[in-house]
Parts: C-alpha cells; structure tokens; sequence
C-alpha cells in the first residue's frame, strides 16, 4: 500500500529516509511518498483534508487541536523527547541577554514554543520580557537565526549542530530541563485508521520504523547512517564527527512515553494556548 506522509526535515527523519533506502518499509508492504512541511498549520491541514495519510506534530498539537476543536487527531507513536535545543546568536551566552530580543517558534501557541518558554523561565527571564514571533519549521528557524531576524530559537539536528559549528550559542538542551516530555508523534486521523484497508498498513509502517531505528542504533551503522544525513543536509566534516546519532536515536523510539509527560503536555498547552490567543 502506498502512504502519503508529511514531515519536518530534521534529522530524527533518519529512519523514514534509511529505512525506506534499505526496503524496510517495502519488506512490510507499504511504500512510502514524503512531503515536507513549512510548519505545523500546514501539516494539520494536510492530515485532516485528507490530502497527506500519516505525518509528523508535537504532541502538543494534537492535544490541543483535539480538545480546542475536536480535530480528527490521533497521535499512534512517539518519535523524540530530548534531541531539541535551544540555540542563540553569537554573542548571547546568558538567558538575561535575551531580554526585548525575538524567540523563534513555529508558531507561538506550539508545543516547542512552550519548552522554549519553559527553559528560558528556568534560566530567569519572564515570558513578558521577550517576543515570540512565528519563523516556520525546524529549517526557516534555522535559517531566520542565521540571518539575524531572531535572537533565539528551538532548534534539533543537524541544524542546531550546524549553528553551533558556525559560532551560535547553545544555551540549553530540553532535556536537561524538561525530562519528561513527549515531543514529536506520528500522527493521522481517526478517520484514516478506522477504515478497515487501512488498518494493516499502519501497523506495518510502525513495525518498518522500529526495524530502522533498531539499523540506526547498531553501532556498526554509524558511518553509514551519519553519511546519509551528510549527503540530505550537506554536513560539513565537523558537525559529522560529532553528529550523535546515538543520542537521537535512544530519544526516539517509537512510543508514547510516560503518561506523566502526556499530563505535563496537556496541562502546559491549555496555559499556552489561552495566552497566545486571549484565553487566560
């Protein structure tokens, strides 16, 4: 069966993109067309239109968009909690350095918006003594940072290894903050899974990407899995020595994690989601 998927370009991407090179996915039955996403407005849209079968959103979103507007949402696996990093621009090396500068999010009311809030509240600046502007996807956040239309943003590999190499400040790691926290999910719609030609190939297209992440993280696959997303990204040599593919990765397997960090998700978008649109 052929699916239609709508992604982020990131390099938590790996086991798609590999496994999809080595036949894991056609093994299973199912083939796979990627689109890639400008942010997560788009990828909702797309989900719920019909128009893409699987793809990717921070659990955040499909809580909110499920209890806000009873989206037809469900998120079926976990892909990564703690591979998002908070980066600034050169010359910022202190949270209180960011005070009337731009954060960058995809969109303000995100689930990334609030680890960056949360972090930058923990390193002592006030959410009112900054911006948050809306800067798109992993890729034009990394890219609106580089040319100095944002101060700060939430970034991940190989993006925010790239910016560091290049002199950009790494002031925080979410996971050394938020410990617990669903980030990423695949995600479709109730309607998709519940048709009944469907429903193999949904657990055939987990099954594939638990057999990826299992050739990402064999240790004899480093050089081979840190090539691909060299020649996707265009690595220079520093950022592939150093290029953890194995923290990624340990980060992201393919379930939902502790039901505690599913509570933190939903009690923390509501808070979010009210400021950003005038509800608390």
């Amino acid at each position: 069966m052929r699916l239609k998927v709508i992604l982020f370009r990131a390099a938590y991407n790996l086991p798609v993109t590999a496994g999809l090179a080595r036949g894991f996915f056609s093994s299973h039955g199912v083939d796979l067309d990627i689109v890639y996403t400008r942010g997560s407005r788009m990828t909702i849209d797309a989900l719920t239109g019909g128009e893409c079968d699987l793809g990717v959103l921070a659990a955040d979103d499909v809580v909110y968009e499920v209890e806000a507007h009873g989206a037809d949402l469900i998120a079926f696996m976990g892909l990564h909690a703690g591979i998002l990093h908070l980066v600034a621009r050169p010359g910022i090396t202190d949270a209180r350095q960011l005070a009337g500068k731009r954060l960058g999010v995809d969109d303000p009311a995100s689930g990334f918006a609030i680890v960056a809030h949360k972090i930058l509240e923990r390193l002592g600046l006030k959410r009112s003594e900054y911006a948050t502007i809306a800067a798109g996807g992993h890729e034009p956040r990394s890219m609106a940072l580089r040319e100095g239309r944002i101060d700060v943003a939430i970034s991940t590999p190989p993006f925010s290894l790239e910016l560091v190499s290049q002199g950009f400040t790494l002031l925080a790691r979410a996971r050394d903050h938020i410990p617990r926290y669903q980030a990423s999910c695949g995600v479709t719609t109730r309607r998709w899974a519940g048709k009944r030609e469907n429903a193999g190939a949904l657990g055939a297209y987990v099954r594939a990407y638990r057999e990826s992440v299992e050739w990402v993280l064999d240790p004899a696959n480093r050089a081979a899995a840190v090539g691909e997303l060299a020649a996707e990204f265009g690595l220079k040599p520093t950022c592939q020595e150093y290029c953890p593919i194995d923290a990624m990765m340990r980060w992201t397997a393919p379930t939902l994690r502790h039901r505690s960090a599913i509570g933190w998700l939903r009690r923390n978008a509501t808070t979010l989601r009210g400021a950003v649109h005038g509800r608390g």
